[in-house]
């Protein structure tokens, strides 16, 4: 783009070759670097030298060439190219780096692969003109966000990711081996953010952020980059959809103006928001869907897909708004940390920010009361001395507080039109994919009768965990069991059931003598639907069989929800993942190995 202003200048350039064309004594060929693109014309009759080495060149072959920038004749111009109106006359050509023959011709204007091509083939593919267009746009949305809190006086900190619990909201989360304990990948900043506005008041981070969800669609990744906001000083959490307001508008405003360009290829325009973005309850927006499709989803705890793709068309019709903040979710539905709204605490004030038929922001005020916040945490089943760093900053004085999180790459696909996050992400991570397939380069271990009571043992050996081996003839249900467990009684039997809840399994488990109650269980979950994997699912979630699989959800990577009943006990027993052997323990040893989420939902 620099020769825009050299015409009759000798200057010498480097880059990727895009593409050749070649035409008798003509060689043209495109040089792509950094900027774009800009036509060389080699010409045999003037510089035979330099067309021997074009003859030589192949796409995607590094080199440098010096020559003289030349304007180009009206009837030859390029419209569609910032460079159409000048080409660059070589007079030497230096091949700096060698290409092997391409998989797939990356000149083309359109690559037209399929996603697994493309992401097989990523170090490449991201060469390509379109595909680095997302990323450019990526790059604005991270500026503009960057820029617009920076100028509303927030601070920028960097948050940890690997965290000492996986009880923050019961999401599928990912365990690591650290040094000789447990720890995961953290599922968001959140309690850091929260911290963070007791000593700068006002702060951002950009945070990657991993969620072990055993699901590949098109708007889910494994990891994901988070940009999150929280400030202090609210008057309640209308100020922080303003702030969401503020930030998105000029991100759109950013993109429009600085990528113009890379919008054009991929014939979009950025969302049209009106100058309020409307702002409606969640029971409203389900009154409003019942009116116009009589879907009656009225007394449901959230928006289904169809639902949200539903209210954007009428905001659009109505408000003229691609976007709209729906609020005041049940408080079920929401972490333990979200204020309930004082006028009716069923429901809660957050909200979250709806375009083009797909939430692109989540948010909401947050508890600043020290009790009210240790009251909640245990009412989600966890233990307030999980969250003691995270407390200590409520102890000693938090202002009315909230904040937000979006994330980059949805934001992304969606401004763009993409039809899969994936292509919104460098180097997606997914439940079959971190860089390469995984199923290309490593293979599932075959597994034997002892391969899940040895896996089990290792783990209760490496967390120096006090237990003890019952061996018995095989049984399969938890009356068998309780008759050949040396003297163990029904209800110290740890029942481990797994189930599929929207769509994700889960782990539950409850005395030997109790059953789940599916209502009270829906409620404790904050689920919609639930039921019981089937046998094959249970096999395939945790590598054991029905009637033999043992509580300890963590080493499944699923999560996992432990009956209060169960801890009436002082020691409990449990399949080892066998038939044959069970694992007498204290249940306080149990609970500090899994950091399970305990509630009510057994009958």
């Amino acid at each position: 783009m620099d020769c825009l202003n050299k015409i009759e200048k000798e200057v010498t350039i480097a880059g990727w070759v895009n593409t050749i064309r070649s035409h008798g004594k003509l060689i043209f060929l495109d040089l792509r670097d950094r900027t774009g693109l800009l036509q060389v014309v080699i010409n045999a009759q003037r510089e035979f030298q330099a067309f021997d080495t074009a003859k030589k060149l192949k796409n995607e072959f590094i080199i440098k060439v010096s020559g003289t920038v030349k304007e180009r004749p009206k009837e030859l111009v390029n419209k569609n190219s910032p460079t159409g109106n000048i080409e660059f006359e070589a007079e030497k050509i230096e091949i700096l780096a060698k290409s092997e023959t391409l998989p797939f011709d990356i000149g083309k204007k359109e690559l037209e692969l399929n996603l697994e091509t493309l992401l097989n083939h990523r170090s490449l593919a991201l060469r390509h003109l379109k595909i680095r267009a997302i990323f450019k746009v990526q790059e604005t949305i991270v500026q503009s966000f960057r820029k617009t809190l920076k100028e509303m006086g927030f601070t920028e900190f960097q948050a940890p990711t690997i965290v000492p619990t996986a009880t923050e909201g019961g999401a599928n989360v990912f365990p690591i081996k650290y040094y000789d304990y447990n720890a995961y990948l953290g599922q968001s900043p959140q309690l850091y953010k929260q911290i963070m506005v007791s000593i700068f008041e006002r702060v951002f981070t950009l945070a990657h952020a991993y969620r072990a969800e055993p699901s590949i669609t098109t708007r889910h990744l494994s990891e994901y980059i988070g940009l999150d906001a929280e400030f202090g000083f609210i008057n309640d959490f209308n100020d922080v959809m303003d702030v969401v307001e503020t930030v998105v508008k000029k991100i759109f405003i950013e993109v429009a103006k600085e990528r113009k360009g890379e919008l054009e290829s991929y014939r979009v325009t950025t969302p049209k928001v009106s100058d309020k973005i409307p702002r409606l309850k969640l029971r409203d927006v389900q009154k409003i869907i019942y009116e116009r499709t009589q879907r009656d989803h009225r007394n449901e705890p959230d928006l289904d897909p169809e639902d949200e793709r539903e209210i954007c068309k009428y905001t659009k019709e109505k408000f003229g708004s691609d976007l709209v903040f729906v609020t005041h979710y049940p408080t079920k539905k929401r972490p333990f940390y979200t204020y309930p709204d004082p006028k009716d605490p069923e429901y809660t004030l957050s909200f979250d920010l709806l375009g083009r038929g797909v939430e692109w922001v989540t948010g909401g005020q947050r508890i600043n009361n020290y009790d009210q916040l240790v009251e909640n945490i245990k009412k989600w089943g966890n233990n307030p001395k999980d969250f003691e760093m995270y407390l200590q900053a409520f102890r000693y004085g938090m202002p009315k507080e909230g904040g937000f999180c979006f994330g980059l790459e949805r934001v992304t696909q969606l401004i763009l039109g993409l039809g899969n996050v994936r292509e919104a992400s460098l180097f997606p991570r997914d439940m079959e994919r971190v860089d390469v397939k995984l199923s290309t380069i490593q293979k599932k271990p075959m597994t034997t009768n002892e391969d899940p009571y040895r896996k089990l043992k290792d783990f209760l050996d490496s967390n120096k965990a006090s237990y003890k081996v019952l061996n018995h003839k095989p049984v399969f249900t938890s009356d068998e069991a309780a008759k050949v467990r040396d003297g163990g009684s029904l209800r110290e039997g740890a029942k481990a059931l797994v189930f599929i809840a929207d769509n994700k399994p889960i782990m539950m488990v409850v005395a030997g003598d109790k059953k789940i109650d599916t209502k009270k269980a829906k409620i404790v979950l904050r689920v919609k639907d639930l039921r019981m994997a089937t046998p094959d699912e249970v096999e395939t979630i945790t590598g054991i069989k029905i009637g033999a699989v043992h509580p300890l959800g963590n080493l499944f990577s699923i999560p996992l929800y432990v009956d209060k009943s169960l801890s009436e006990n002082t020691e409990i027993i449990f399949n080892a993942g066998l038939h044959t052997r069970s694992i007498r323990m204290k249940f306080k040893d149990f609970r500090n190995l899994t950091n399970s989420i305990m509630g009510s939902f057994s009958k």
